[in-house]
Order: structure tokens, then C-alpha cells, then sequence
């Protein structure tokens, strides 16, 4: 029995199956478009939800996703659509 070939697949398995759940693991890779984008960090998916549907009340994003954090310590909120952080920094109201 020779063992490289064995160890090769495996090792193989485990690289295509840390880049697909990478992949999965941000909105803006699995979907394909650039314009979701990162907006905090909560303790727990209802703070996340709150604080999502309060932008959306607010007319900052259009939309949003609460996704698990990379260590699972945290929840991620992902918006799309409306005024960035930077933009709204540098937003003078009309007169």
C-alpha cells in the first residue's frame, strides 16, 4: 500500500474545502458583487438584526445580511445599497 497518494487526495479535500468556506463565509465573494459590504459587529444575530433594520429606517443602506463572524465570537452585518460610512462622513445637507 503506498500512503503519498492517499495523504495528496486528503490534503487536497482539505484545501478545496477551506476555500469554499471561505467563500461562503463572505456575502460580497458568494454572490458575485462588489457592492455588500461590511458595517459592525454584534454580540448576538438580534442586535444585528436591529441595527440592520434600523439602517434600512433610516434610509442608510437598502439592504442587509447578519452573518456569523469569522470565529464565531461575533455576528457580522453586511449592507448594500444607500450611503457608506465614508460617504456619509463627508455628506453636506443642502440649504
Amino acid at each position: 500500500m503506498r500512503p503519498f497518494p492517499t495523504r495528496t487526495t486528503l490534503a487536497l479535500g482539505l484545501l478545496a474545502g477551506a476555500l469554499l468556506w471561505n467563500a461562503a463565509a463572505s456575502p460580497a465573494t458568494a454572490s458575485g458583487s462588489a457592492s455588500w459590504r461590511e458595517e459592525g459587529h454584534f454580540d448576538t444575530g438580534g442586535a444585528c438584526q436591529r441595527a440592520g433594520r434600523e439602517g434600512i429606517r433610516k434610509n442608510k443602506w437598502d439592504e442587509y445580511k447578519c452573518r456569523p463572524g469569522r470565529g464565531d465570537a461575533y455576528v457580522t452585518l453586511w449592507v448594500r445599497g444607500g450611503r457608506s460610512r465614508a460617504a456619509a462622513a463627508h455628506h453636506t445637507p443642502a440649504r
